[in-house]
């Protein structure tokens, strides 16, 4: 239960067994609020995460007290008259200098280096700041898109209130915005559809996913095993279905650890809500996931486990940075998923299923996971199972 009382604030649930997370995670229960401390000018709170102008050397002393770990500048060298760095690493923080003063010298680099840091910044807390905020707006658009789910309107609604002015700032991040939704996501057209109909039938699905012919329920057991979950552990299982994962690791984990059963479909985690309420299941959370984010708090989970799902992914870079972020440093990712080779699979596989076992692993791998190994399932003709660690 203490862990249910942690995560009370970010996760909304209703009554002893929960219910689905529709509107709020760690990311959007927090609130931009504009805040003073010391000289900094036009200066934003939004959690732990400090967004501004200018800061002078006690500025920063006053934003460690506050909690800042890490300050992030976007100014030229030349900017400023004064060594930053010497004073932020002085403090005893981490100190990042991702510079642009223009357009045309905000890079896909800049964004990308700015995003990772921010993607944690509720944990390991962050200030981002350039002179005026201008460009740290641009920074924020696209973090809060990205990284955070929120839809387009309210991000560019919220990086204007941080300090946006600049059209052509606001270009590059809308630019870069689109290209990470576009990058490698040829998954064939609605292929999520089905799971987003209100009236779709939960018996119909029950047939097709637990049942012994299909080889990752037929070997739940052995998946079990090759998970090593242990007592205590929170645990993610990423498109859970009917949940019949969610009830086998909320076994595993027993009275002090916790399951969330993540899915895109309303339905299913109805279906489950109702499952552990039925077989008095008290430790499993089902939490409604967007083609962007699994809106999982940082740092809350021991185990992500994504079967016969990652096809399923949207937009994988965004999805899988959530999951980066929702991960303990040193947490486990276990993936498995239908092994496509062409001439070799059925045509319903290669069909349905975007990319092979190698540039799936290798998308994996670019958003901060080590590989770890391929466990051999022997029940698995079709199916593969990797482990990564969050590095």
């Amino acid at each position: 239960m203490t862990r249910y009382l942690l995560l009370a604030a970010l996760i909304l649930q209703v009554g002893v067994f929960s219910k689905s997370v529709t509107a709020e995670d760690a990311s959007t229960s927090f609130k931009l609020e504009s805040i003073e401390l010391g000289t900094i000018s036009n200066l934003h709170s939004f959690g732990a995460t400090l967004l501004c102008g200018q800061p002078s050397a006690s500025d920063l002393a006053k934003a460690k007290e506050r909690g800042i770990e890490h300050v992030i500048s976007l100014r030229e060298l030349d900017e400023i008259d004064w060594n930053q760095a010497e004073a932020v690493e002085a403090l005893g923080l981490q100190y990042y200098h991702f510079a642009f003063r223009s357009p045309e010298s905000l890079t896909d680099e800049i964004f990308e280096n700015s995003l990772k840091l921010l993607a944690n910044s509720q944990m390991s807390p962050v200030m981002l700041h350039c002179a005026s905020a201008n460009r740290v707006g641009a920074i924020w658009l696209a973090h809060r898109v990205l990284n955070d789910g929120l839809q387009l309107a309210e991000a560019r609604d919220e990086a204007k209130k941080v300090g946006l002015k600049t059209p052509a700032f606001e270009e590059k991040a809308l630019a870069y915005i689109e290209n990470q939704k576009a990058r490698k996501t040829d998954v064939p057209e609605g292929i999520n559809d089905r799971f987003l109909d209100a009236n779709l039938d939960v018996s119909e699905w029950l047939g097709r996913f637990e049942i012994e012919s299909r080889e990752v329920y037929f070997a739940r057991e052995k998946v079990l095993d090759a998970c090593a979950i242990k007592p205590g552990d929170s645990v993610a299982d990423i498109g859970a279905g009917t949940g019949f994962y969610s009830r086998l690791f909320a076994s595993a984990v027993g009275e002090t650890g916790w399951v969330y059963a993540v899915d895109i479909s309303p339905r299913f985690l109805e279906h489950i809500n109702r499952k552990s309420q039925s077989d008095k299941v008290t430790n499993i959370t089902s939490v409604l996931c967007t083609d962007q984010s699994v809106r999982l708090p940082p740092n809350s989970v021991d185990v992500a486990f994504i079967c016969d799902t990652y096809h399923h992914f949207e937009s994988p870079q965004a999805t899988m940075a959530s999951i980066h972020r929702a991960l303990k440093p040193g947490g486990t990712l276990v993936v498995i998923d239908f092994e496509r080779i062409p001439g070799k699979s059925r045509e319903f596989i290669l069909g349905h299923v975007r990319a092979g076992k190698e540039v799936f692993q290798a998308e994996i791998v670019e958003s901060g996971f080590q590989f770890i190994e391929e466990l051999k399932i022997p029940a698995f003709k079709e199916n593969y199972l990797l482990r990564f660690q969050k590095k």
